[in-house]
């Protein structure tokens, strides 16, 4: 479920959805209109983590760059973010721009989300929502006092009225970005497509397609990859999930070589994306990983991923709640759609 209430410094909280909605930013003259609205909230939650989602709206004069910032009231920790910089010193976030998202227009609105832990008691919605260090009200108004901020100077022909991605550009269209993996990574995969993702292929069949399947690179399941590159084109990118039988394991040289297999059967200079299986609430074991399987995975896709020479990317956990898996291991509908919203928030 998803709550989002639009309120000025007020915030409402529930287990699953958090929403809050604030406004202000920086001034660009001294006669200058500011004012902004921030969209705050949680899309899923588990034990010990959640990810936020955070949409920024600029009400005042356009922007070329841009800063939010706001605090925490019970003890929250931002542990990854996409689409934004974001850091924290305590309690005290903030988020700037990335190359691509910096610009906003009159009435435009820019995107980021990241993953975070929680106290799993109490996750309550910031309530003090500043943009480029002036304090939120939800309304335009003229810049006051001596010495207004200075940021670049008002355009003097009139912005563009389509807001700018929030996505990098030449991350490529429908169909541009391949995946490999088994039937977890397919799980992925239909949801992302069930909720409109586009980007990534739809299943193709990996099914117990685990490591040792993608470490041959002539395998029967490259050889499936390569029918869908001849259809849709060689991918721009690739999603590389570490998949496992509990009685195979998985060695840092099977996953190098995955990441090289990708690579070849990839796009030149492809993206190369990398993650375990999903991990499961305290007390689940998928049977077919077996104990610890998923969380050996994750922990070898972090090594990839702190591994230069490899020049991959970690995306971070997928993650499957209780009330998510239909067998033990595979995701019902709701898991598919769940894990297919995490997949939008780590590539788009």
């Amino acid at each position: 479920m998803r709550l989002s209430r639009f309120r000025l410094f007020v915030a409402a909280m529930v287990p699953l959805a958090v929403a809050a909605t604030v406004g202000a930013v920086s001034t660009t003259a001294a006669s200058a209109a500011a004012g902004c609205r921030v969209s705050y909230q949680v899309g899923s939650q588990w034990p010990g983590g959640f990810t936020g989602n955070v949409n920024v709206t600029n009400l005042g004069d356009p922007l070329s760059g841009w800063t939010l910032t706001w605090s925490f009231g019970a003890g929250q920790q931002v542990t990854q973010a996409w689409n934004a910089t974001v850091s924290q010193s305590g309690a005290q976030v903030t988020a700037r721009n990335v190359s691509w998202n910096g610009n906003l227009a009159t009435n435009g609105s820019t995107s980021f989300g990241f993953n975070g832990s929680w106290n799993n008691n109490s996750n309550p919605a910031p309530t003090n929502f500043a943009l480029n260090g002036t304090a939120c009200n939800g309304t335009t108004q003229p810049t006051t006092g001596p010495n207004p901020t200075p940021t670049t100077p008002r355009p003097t022909t009139p912005p563009p009225t389509t807001p700018p991605p929030t996505t990098p550009p030449g991350t490529g269209g429908p169909n541009s970005m391949g995946f490999i993996g088994c039937s977890m990574a397919e799980n992925v995969s239909q949801g992302y497509r069930a909720i409109g993702g586009q980007r990534m292929w739809g299943p193709y069949g990996t099914g117990g397609a685990v490591v040792q399947s993608w470490t041959d690179t002539n395998s029967a399941s490259w050889q499936s990859f390569d029918r869908q590159a001849a259809q849709y084109g060689r991918p721009t990118a690739v999603w590389v999930q570490i998949c496992i039988f509990a009685q195979n394991g998985v060695t840092y040289n099977e996953v190098r070589q995955l990441i090289a297999n990708a690579r070849q059967h990839a796009a030149p200079g492809a993206t190369i994306y990398i993650s375990g299986q999903p991990l499961y609430d305290a007390g689940q074991t998928c049977f077919l990983a077996g104990s610890g399987g998923p969380e050996l995975t994750d922990s070898m896709a972090r090594q990839a991923g702190a591994d230069s020479a490899q020049n991959v990317t970690y995306v971070g956990t997928f993650r499957l709640r209780s009330g998510e898996v239909s067998d033990g291991c595979h995701a019902n509908a709701a898991g598919q759609q769940s894990l297919g919203r995490q997949a939008t928030g780590y590539w788009g």
